[in-house]
């Protein structure tokens, strides 16, 4: 186990972020906060986390804010590519990523936690849409992107490479899929249950931002040498299809490889499990019906 307590969590006002710095928080952790958003200056609950306004992709202020902790764990950046300009979405991605890195370098810090993305392997924004050589998705796949956003999320790979490369250091980047959190499961799948033949770029996969979060605090605990490169998702799929008979109706093109259970989701999480012994725990189960609809009170 890591002996690492002091964690210092960069967008941490972002979906993922919100929920990573609660999981630390809740385990233990000594977290600190850092993101672009504006801070609240009087008293206010959003302060018990310490916080500190920053532009990451400026080198003075990533070296302002990267210090005095043990673990970084990046998951600043624009989160897909729709809502800005593809050359902000990947100057932004990858120019935070290495100030970020060069200031751990600098500051001796040598355990990051990068947050990639399922897009690294290219279906998910392809301008020229295609599929996934097999399903499910595993590490092994080709990382095939050509938008400017799982480009950059291949670079922010390809700077912790470089960076246990060069330091005494160890680097896990997560590539987590489609990220949910209970206020937008319906909203989001219910397209799925009102269509069971809509397509998925990552046939159906998904994962709560809770259980991802819980990925973070056990790479966080969970020293492993090197970079590794992880994916996260879900147990099941979206609707509760059979993956391997609905992809072989739909994609008869597509290898099919073997898998734990008939609804599994369309993404293999199992290097993440083997290596920080986490699995996912929460389903759309537990917020819609098995029609799509909001169930009255979510059951976890």
């Amino acid at each position: 186990m890591s002996s690492a307590r002091r964690v210092l969590v960069t967008g941490s006002r972002g979906k993922v972020g919100r929920s990573v710095v609660a999981a630390l928080v809740a385990a233990g952790f000594d977290v600190r906060a850092t993101d672009i958003g504006r801070p609240v200056y009087d008293a206010d609950a959003s302060n018990a986390v310490p916080y500190v306004q920053a532009d990451l992709t400026d080198a003075g202020d990533a070296f302002a804010v990267v210090r005095d902790v043990d673990v970084v764990v990046h998951t600043a950046g624009i989160p897909e590519p729709t809502k800005n300009v593809a050359h902000a979405v990947f100057a932004t991605n990858t120019q935070s990523t290495f100030n970020v890195i060069e200031a751990m370098e600098a500051r001796g810090i040598r355990r990051l936690i990068n947050l990639s993305s399922d897009s690294v392997s290219g279906m998910t924004w392809a301008h020229r849409p295609f599929l996934g050589s097999f399903c499910p998705i595993d590490e092994s796949h080709p990382d095939l992107a050509h938008d400017a956003y799982g480009m950059s999320k291949r670079v922010t790979e390809l700077l912790c490479d470089g960076f246990v490369a060069r330091a005494d250091a160890s680097a896990v980047s997560i590539r987590p899929t489609w990220v949910l959190t209970p206020e937008t499961y319906a909203a989001n799948l219910r397209p799925f249950f009102d269509d069971p033949d809509l397509p998925s770029a990552v046939f159906w996969a998904y994962i709560d931002v809770r259980d991802l979060a819980d990925l973070v605090v056990a790479c966080v605990r969970t020293p492993t040498p090197g970079h590794e490169v992880v994916y996260a998702a879900a147990a099941d799929n979206i609707g509760g299809r059979d993956l391997l008979a609905s992809v072989a109706r739909l994609h008869p093109e597509v290898e099919l490889r073997p898998v734990s259970r008939v609804d599994a989701s369309g993404i293999d999480s199992s290097k993440a499990a083997r290596l920080f012994g986490w699995t996912a725990s929460r389903s759309w189960r537990h917020h819609v019906t098995e029609h799509g609809f909001p169930l009255p009170e979510p059951t976890q």
